[in-house]
């Protein structure tokens, strides 16, 4: 582990550099850490995103990871990386950011393109399931090669914060993401746990979900996991249960899993 001079408070531990910040808090579940416990990493050796794709992690970037443990049916774990993802939506709101949208499951853009992915991984523990939700942010612009073919264009959130706004301190920017994405897993939780198993695991988000989803009512194309193109179609929203439903060329209804295929706009190169 690549791990040196760590500082902690209650809310926040920073590492100099870890491979995975994901990883380093999966290991500390396994110990025992508790619900709410968030790391830090100034730059991550190991950093990845959905389908093990690497995330480039250089200094300047906010890679954090925040330790959630969950108390709901199995069913119901899938509500958990959308709530993340409104949470993060939400603090980079509050900071100052405009114009943000989540494209299908989780990644954050805006008009300018990819600022951010959010990763959420489940650990065995010894107190039972935990999952872990990393957030990656681009603070300031990565390096154009870090850009893969057939992605998004990227953008950082200097681009992204309204005029009147100023940059924030990345450990205040850290901290805020916690506490929103804890705020609103936690209400979340509350709701589908009220509502007992059979609830979708959207339930009581997928309103404020749909809001967000970038590409509604827009041309996609559908992709597969190695981005070979399987159709084109216009995305309807997603449905309580996380699939975004997209009407094909020749007007057939499809419920995508986002395991097995993701979104692109129509005119994405």
């Amino acid at each position: 582990m690549d791990r040196t001079r760590e500082q902690a408070d209650k809310d926040l531990v920073v590492l100099e550099s870890v491979g995975s910040t994901n990883e380093e808090l999966m290991s500390r579940a396994r110990a025992g850490a508790p619900h709410g416990m968030a790391i830090r990493a100034r730059t991550q050796t190991a950093g990845r995103g959905r389908r093990a794709h690497n995330w480039a992690s250089p200094d300047g970037g906010l890679y954090l990871s925040i330790l959630l443990r969950p108390a709901l049916a199995p069913t119901q774990l899938p509500g958990i990386p959308v709530a993340c993802g409104l949470g993060v939506v939400r603090a980079l709101e509050s900071l100052g950011c405009a114009d943000l949208a989540l494209k299908w499951p989780n990644d954050v853009i805006t008009p300018a393109g990819k600022l951010g992915g959010i990763l959420v991984e489940a650990v065995q523990t010894t107190q039972g399931m935990a999952a872990v939700c990393g957030c990656g942010i681009n603070f300031s612009l990565p390096d154009a090669g870090a850009r893969t073919k057939g992605a998004l264009p990227i953008t950082c959130l200097a681009d992204a914060l309204s005029p009147c706004c100023t940059m924030p301190d990345i450990d205040h920017a850290a901290k805020t993401i916690r506490s929103h994405v804890l705020e609103t897993y936690e209400s979340w939780a509350r709701v589908v746990a009220r509502e007992g198993e059979g609830a979708p695991p959207l339930f009581g988000i997928v309103e404020d979900y749909n809001r967000l989803v970038a590409y509604s009512n827009e041309k996609v194309k559908v992709l597969s996991p190695q981005h070979e193109l399987l159709g084109t179609g216009t995305l309807n929203g997603i449905d309580p249960w996380g699939r975004a439903i997209v009407v094909d060329q020749d007007g057939k209804t499809l419920a995508l899993d986002s395991a097995h295929v993701s979104l692109r706009p129509l005119a994405c190169d």
